[in-house]
């Protein structure tokens, strides 16, 4: 099971807050809480709504935990960040783009667009999980799928303006 899945709790504690550095633990101990609850798995929904609803308890006790881990840590001098590549700047300005993106979404559209076109769940999966109907579920997914293609389409014109076709830097 934890081959199998845990790419996809991994994913799921990253969407649901936890940051990236902490998400490798966070996941671990949504699977020794799938260990401890195995029995209660009667089968009625999908391993995956199972270990999402899991995942998001334990995101929720950790981002818990985290703020008031860095409230106490907020007076600690920040520290510089590291220079890199260009190319590595060209993918945080891409992920950044994602992300705001994800953030301008309220969270129920946010949420159904992250596991269908990132998980690769059903919608109907999606509508039983997040106990909706299934038409709310297609229509979160077509507003949002509109949205990010506006999204691209204003980016990608920024950046015409910006550096237009035979202009030399």
């Amino acid at each position: 099971m934890y081959r199998e899945h845990a790419g996809f709790v991994w994913r799921t504690v990253m969407r649901l807050g936890v940051p990236e550095e902490a998400a490798e633990d966070v996941m671990h101990e949504v699977f020794l809480v799938v260990r401890r609850r195995l029995a209660e798995f009667d089968g009625r929904a999908s391993l995956r709504s199972w270990l999402f609803g899991i995942a998001r308890g334990v995101a929720a006790n950790h981002r818990r935990s985290t703020r008031r881990a860095r409230r106490r840590l907020e007076l600690l001098p920040s520290r510089a960040p590291a220079r890199d590549p260009e190319e590595d700047l060209r993918r945080r300005e891409a992920a950044a783009f994602v992300r705001r993106f994800l953030r301008e979404l309220d969270p129920e559209m946010r949420l159904a667009f992250e596991l269908v076109e990132i998980e690769g769940m059903r919608a109907a999966e999606v509508a039983a999980l997040l106990e909706v109907p299934r038409a709310r579920v297609y229509s979160r997914l077509r507003i949002a799928r509109v949205r990010f293609q506006q999204a691209i389409a204003r980016r990608e014109a920024a950046a015409q303006q910006a550096h237009p076709p035979g202009a030399t830097s």
